[in-house]
């Protein structure tokens, strides 16, 4: 058996990590790429407590590791913007509320760069990333769409009843003629 020396640890730990990393670009509904250079450890942990709120991971990478864990996964889309100091925000709960959340760090911190990402295997510029986290929630957006199809419904509901209410009226005119006759 050939003794395992520092080289063969580093490279074992390497591989634990990109297999770490594949499982999470898999696994995660989205994966938005920032720049954190320049920001104190007190305003990443904030950043980060946010995001744990909305079910997001926000994990450092090297980038060599992040492209090899790239590959055979979406994520490979966006691979040319693992370039300089990279963190994923890997969101397992709604990418919309990680957008939103990240976007306002954004806009808080100057040092703090939104790079781009994917949601739900879509690449997205940041411009992108910055409209959809103009989206309303989700329950005001289901909310809307309850509403645009219920309003048809209820006007057809209106018009048979306006129906139902001529004809009673023509009979209730009818007995009426025949009770004065």
């Amino acid at each position: 058996m050939i003794p395992k020396g520092p080289k063969t640890r580093r490279l074992e730990e390497k591989r634990k990590i990109v297999e770490e990393l594949r499982e999470k670009f898999v696994g995660s509904k989205a994966q938005i790429l920032v720049d954190l250079c320049g920001l104190t450890v007190e305003e990443v942990t904030q950043i980060r407590k946010e995001l744990k709120k909305a079910e997001t991971e926000l994990k450092v990478i090297k980038n060599t590791l992040a492209k090899i864990a790239a590959e055979n996964t979406p994520v490979k889309a966006v691979e040319d913007l693992f370039r300089g100091p990279t963190a994923v925000a890997f969101a397992y709960g709604d990418p919309v509320e990680t957008t939103k959340i990240i976007v306002k760090f954004v806009k808080e911190f100057e040092k703090f760069d939104l790079k781009g990402g994917l949601i739900e295997g879509k690449p997205l510029t940041s411009e992108e990333l910055e409209r959809i986290s103009q989206l309303p929630p989700k329950e005001v957006l289901m909310a809307q769409v309850v509403g645009t199809i219920k309003a048809p419904l209820h006007g057809f509901v209106g018009v048979l009843a306006a129906n139902l209410r001529n004809l009673i009226g023509v009979l209730y005119a009818i007995k009426e003629a025949k009770e004065k006759q």
